[in-house]
């Protein structure tokens, strides 16, 4: 009898172990996939998918009650995640230069991949202008919009990180110059809502002034009237609109590639 308790004891033992090594790598993905949504300032509700995954279970998922389904983890790396960290706890080289780009001090750096579509039905083709942005001295306007191309992205991720925005209102234009440094670097491209047409939110938005355009930072002062700016510390140049100046707003940056949301 006592040989046999201490079988069943030891094969107790071993079973408590197999359930402890589950349970903490669970609670291991739950931590690393709730980290990688914090880090790309995303809420829960606006990855659910009643149906799919309701809240109630990614909170579930994060909490290490149960492992994420690979549908859930193939919608995250649409969206930008490093799911391979999530899995193993092992970055990727790609994201690990992110990370530090995000981490970096005094710079708010670009960072996420351009949402690749899912499926064909996911997909919006965003046309690419020829017009350029210049976050400098300004570039000449075309007189009509000349795309280069169409580039698709998700759907989904349009509807869900900018959804006051009219899909079919988007465009892409390439940005140069150094003003914006540190919100926009010159190469990037900037995804423009061309619906706005007035400053009803300060943020960053394409101009066009004197048959040139520009990309600069506008915002309403207490007095009613307009400031426009550079986000380059090193570049101190303000301008006011009293009235008389003739800026005609293409429409406002609402995403900046590699995909910082403004």
């Amino acid at each position: 009898m006592i040989f046999l308790n201490l079988e069943i004891g030891k094969k107790f033992m071993e079973s408590s172990n197999d359930d402890y090594d589950i349970s903490s790598i669970k609670t291991e993905i739950g931590n690393r996939l709730r980290e990688e949504r914090e880090l790309q300032n995303m809420k829960v509700a606006d990855l659910q998918r009643p149906g799919l995954w309701p809240a109630t279970t990614i909170y579930g998922w994060e909490k290490g009650v149960a492992t994420p389904k690979a549908e859930y983890l193939g919608h995250l790396q649409n969206l930008g995640f490093d799911v391979a960290y999530i899995i193993t706890g092992k970055r990727t080289k790609q994201a690990s230069s992110q990370i530090q780009d995000v981490l970096a001090p005094k710079r708010p750096a670009l960072t996420g991949p351009a949402p690749t579509p899912a499926h064909s039905e996911d997909t919006l083709f965003i046309p690419l202008l020829s017009a350029t942005g210049s976050m400098g001295p300004g570039t000449e306007a075309l007189a009509a919009d000349v795309v280069m191309g169409d580039v698709p992205v998700s759907l989904t991720w349009v509807q869900m990180n900018l959804p006051r925005s009219r899909p079919e209102a988007l465009r892409l234009v390439h940005a140069y110059g150094d003003s914006m440094r540190g919100t926009l670097e010159s190469g990037d491209f900037a995804l423009v809502d061309t619906d706005i047409h007035s400053v009803d939110a300060d943020g960053v938005y394409v101009l066009e002034a004197h048959q040139r355009l520009f990309i600069k930072r506008v915002r309403q002062r207490i007095d009613g009237r307009y400031e426009i700016s550079s986000d380059n510390p090193a570049i101190k140049q303000t301008d006011i609109l009293n009235g008389g100046h003739e800026v005609r707003i293409c429409g406002m940056v609402v995403y900046g590639w590699n995909g910082r949301r403004f």
